[in-house]
């Protein structure tokens, strides 16, 4: 009689157990999909409401001209964010390049975590045409980029201070890690606009290569190492942390080699000032300011440039008025070099090159703006020495029977490293490109007179730099 009370208990037990697998099955198959939709929706209402979302714009530009660190940090370091499943990226690669490069394509999102905090990022892109030059196809339109990070309002303060400040310090170290040197040249955006854009730069030349006497060499390599490591000094003394090189003598002597190599060995950028493309002091104060720091700013062929800028005596030695207004003068460039603005950016290094030092006004060339006069002449034995073991892996010390000859002519010859080095390139047989040196040695003698004549600028000068303290 007992079992036949059990038998009810069990069936009951049975149903509950089958009515528990049916729910479960109905759930996951048609009421948990149905459901989905509605509870996102809730999800991303309250979402909305109840926790209020920030978002930091960061520009690529600061104003018109200056370039946003920011920025630059951003780019770089979300390149190591972006997904597996992203299904758009801009590909480019130049002709140099040995890898190639990645950029983001409009409206890209990116997802980061710090410290337990989601970031959400975003990469906005569109091409605008100003105004001033809808006219004129002369100028190229103007691309507006920035990143928009998005997150809880809660933690604005960890962002701000401890994850922009991360990005940054990621920046710098996969900059450093690269060892990326770029190249600046000026872009006019419109009849009023002008920045830099930049490339990167690929010259090799090395203080190795460069065909410079040995002291020479090891005077400018000691200058260069002494200067970036006297922040201290410099703040010390009351002055700011930067160094002016002067770079002369005549064509084809190595002058635009030289600053390579020092890029390529401090690794600063390159920033190439063409004075002929500005046109007043306010447009030469606004792209000098956008320039970064542990940078080279360049003018090559400065005796060359804008009148403006050049000697302010004339041929009988009084000083020429400079006209007031809307011009580029001399005494703009003089006071960014040094004078208040100097010390608007630090550990820069400013090069001047020329052909003609008589040509230039003596203010340029003052200690303080001009610290290190290099003076690079023709090519001498040691330099040519360097050029053989270069191109032709030939040394001294294998006492090639031509280069007892060729020391000879170099003596009696002026010759720049530029001849020297296209003569040693006609050939890959040391014996035909050093014989081939040896007739234009010869030819230049029987000339007994340069292509290249100076207001006896040279002549009895043995040093080869003039160095201030």
């Amino acid at each position: 009689m007992d079992s036949f009370k059990k038998i009810p208990a069990a069936c009951a037990s049975n149903v509950f157990v089958y009515l528990m697998l049916v729910w479960s099955k109905a759930m996951n198959c048609y009421l948990l999909p149905m459901l989905r939709f509605p509870l996102l929706i809730l999800h991303g209402f309250f979402k909305r409401w109840l926790i209020k979302a920030m978002t930091l714009q960061i520009e690529e530009y600061h104003g018109t001209s200056t370039r946003n660190k920011v920025y630059d940090a951003s780019a770089l370091y979300l390149q190591s964010k972006i997904s597996p499943s992203t299904q758009i990226l801009k590909i480019s690669q130049t002709w140099r390049e040995t890898s190639l490069t990645v950029n983001f394509a409009n409206n890209q999102e990116f997802d980061d975590m710090y410290e337990g905090v989601p970031l959400k990022w975003k990469f906005n892109s569109m091409s605008k045409r100003s105004s001033s030059s809808s006219t004129s196809s002369a100028f190229k339109p103007e691309q507006k980029q920035h990143f928009e990070l998005v997150f809880d309002l809660q933690h604005k303060e960890k962002v701000i201070n401890l994850y922009l400040p991360y990005v940054l310090e990621t920046f710098e170290a996969m900059k450093n890690e690269r060892k990326i040197v770029k190249l600046h040249t000026l872009v006019r955006i419109d009849a009023f606009k002008i920045r830099w854009e930049a490339i990167n730069l690929e010259h090799p030349a090395t203080f190795q290569t460069v065909a410079m006497e040995p002291e020479l060499k090891k005077t400018v390599l000691e200058d260069l190492d002494r200067f970036v490591k006297r922040k201290e000094f410099y703040q010390s003394v009351g002055r700011a942390w930067k160094r002016g090189y002067l770079l002369y003598g005549p064509p084809g002597t190595g002058k635009s080699s030289l600053i390579a190599a020092m890029a390529n060995y401090l690794k600063f950028d390159v920033y190439d000032l063409q004075l002929t493309h500005l046109k007043t002091d306010m447009e030469l104060r606004k792209v000098l300011l956008s320039t970064s720091n542990k940078s080279i700013l360049v003018i090559e062929d400065i005796d060359c440039s804008q009148p403006g800028v050049q000697d302010r005596k004339n041929a009988n030695g009084i000083r020429k008025p400079e006209l007031e207004g809307n011009q580029l003068t001399l005494s703009g460039l003089l006071n960014f070099i040094d004078g208040l603005w100097s010390s608007c950016g630090e550990e820069r290094i400013v090069v001047f090159t020329t052909n003609h030092k008589s040509k230039l006004d003596p203010a340029l060339l003052r200690s303080g703006r001009m610290d290190l006069h290099i003076h690079m002449s023709y090519c001498t034995y040691e330099g040519f020495k360097n050029l053989a073991f270069n191109y032709l892996s030939t040394t001294c010390e294998q006492k090639h029977l031509l280069f007892e000859e060729i020391e000879s002519l170099l003596k009696k010859t002026k010759v720049t490293p530029a001849q020297v080095a296209e003569q040693l390139m006609k050939s890959e047989e040391p014996e035909v490109a050093l014989q081939g040196l040896i007739t234009l040695l010869k030819q230049k003698k029987n000339q007994g007179k340069d292509e290249y004549q100076e207001e006896d600028e040279y002549e009895g000068e043995n040093k080869q730099l003039t160095y201030f303290i």
